[in-house]
């Protein structure tokens, strides 16, 4: 009798053993598919969003005289290499559970810190120009200038990625195998101390650094800027009204909000990577985080290519050509349905100050990152991003009084 129990007991505990063996490969399962198909849908919008922008500013000569949209292009490029070249084998090994490519490790690793490197520089790049557009109209950058240094962001990008992995100076000796390969089922390992810190400091803590000052002092230009124009005493009353104090607070509040998405998306997604990757080399000899939590870090600052299309080129003059592209311009709505008098902050010259009312002041500079529109009889600032520019005519909306007087030009004098 004791070993009937004993017997049945011991077909119950498997019972229940396989049971629970069978739930646990459903839970695991189902988490690769939900792991598969997150992943996949955020490749596929960096892929799309990326190359959508190429072919807008490839299709349409207006957005390719632009000298802005050359940084916007080759951001677009270096953010679709990143959906590519990067995104599509990890996302493989993350799935798998186990790095099934042999032998491509190393190149692909050179394949990410070359792509992200060449986004997060072309971010700071762009925040250089916009502020060179402001503080210095007439000194624009030129295309020369352009081209020069998009070419030294990328050929930087290429010199601390493909060099340090080819000479194998990107990890420490005993990570390697006896032929000085890594593992043929994981591509996980380690930065060195001395190239972990000199990368992240060309690849993101030296480029956000310079974007946040350009970005600060943009923003405080701005301001000034909106000061000035409510300071100017011109005829009609609407005009006093929409630069009472408190309209133009709520210009500078649009401003400051469009910097402070700009820059925050930035850094919310690359930061926590960087900080872990200095700060993983140092710890020894347990990890001072999991793996899968650096992979989270890794996938949320590749996620900033996907998102930069929509902070860098979703504006007017390319929603038209996004809406030819796919061939809704009948379908989708007006880009714009306000008189724009420019996709970008408007400037005046302190000269114009003095000048009559029977004057007429000269033609205005034209500043990035805010929008003056007439919505409704009222002048609001929105979002824009590089590459907009004045549209050639204005018809303002019926029944709303036009001013030709109404912006009026400022020059680089009102930012010393």
């Amino acid at each position: 009798m004791d070993e009937f129990h004993s017997s049945a007991g011991r077909t119950g505990q498997d019972q229940l053993n396989a049971t629970s063996g069978a739930e646990q490969n459903h839970s695991s399962v189902s988490l690769k598919v939900v792991t598969a198909t997150c992943l996949s849908l955020l490749t596929l919008c960096t892929l799309l969003g990326n190359s959508l922008v190429f072919l807008a500013v490839l299709s349409s000569p207006h957005l390719r005289s632009k000298v802005t949209n050359l940084f916007v292009v080759s951001l677009a490029v270096s953010d679709l290499l990143v959906a590519v070249l990067v995104m599509p084998w990890k996302a493989a090994s993350d799935v798998l559970g186990f790095w099934p490519f042999g032998a491509f490790c190393d190149l692909w690793v050179a394949f990410d810190i070359t792509c992200c490197t060449a986004s997060i520089l072309h971010l700071c790049l762009i925040s250089l120009e916009r502020y060179q557009a402001m503080a210095s109209p007439q000194r624009r950058v030129t295309q020369r200038v352009a081209f020069v240094t998009i070419g030294v962001a990328w050929l930087l990008s290429l010199l601390i990625s493909f060099v340090p992995v080819q000479l194998r100076w990107h990890r420490d000796g005993e990570q390697m195998g006896f032929n000085g390969s890594v593992e043929v089922e994981s591509c996980d390992f380690s930065l060195s101390r001395s190239y972990a810190v000199s990368s992240s400091l060309i690849s993101f803590y030296i480029p956000v650094i310079v974007t946040l000052g350009t970005y600060g002092r943009l923003f405080l230009a701005a301001r000034r800027q909106l000061r000035r124009v409510s300071s100017l005493e011109r005829p009609g009353r609407a005009f006093q009204q929409e630069n009472s104090p408190k309209n133009n607070l709520k210009k500078e509040t649009k401003v400051l909000q469009t910097l402070s998405i700009i820059v925050g998306v930035f850094v919310c997604c690359w930061l926590p990577f960087f900080v872990l990757n200095c700060l993983v080399p140092f710890c020894e000899p347990e990890p001072c985080v999991s793996g899968a939590v650096l992979g989270a870090f890794t996938w949320l600052g590749w996620a900033n290519s996907a998102l930069n299309p929509v902070i860098y080129a979703f504006n007017a003059e390319f929603r038209r050509a996004f809406s030819s592209l796919l061939g809704c311009g009948g379908l989708c709505p007006s880009a714009v349905e306000v008189v724009t008098f420019s996709n970008e902050l408007v400037s005046f010259h302190p000269d114009t100050a003095e000048l009559g009312d029977g004057e007429s002041p000269s033609q205005p500079q034209v500043l990035p990152h805010a929008v003056l529109q007439v919505e409704k009889g009222e002048v609001a600032l929105e979002r824009v991003s590089p590459g907009s520019s004045p549209p050639l005519k204005v018809f303002p909306e019926c029944g709303s009084p036009a001013w030709v007087g109404r912006v009026v030009p400022m020059g680089s004098g009102a930012f010393q």
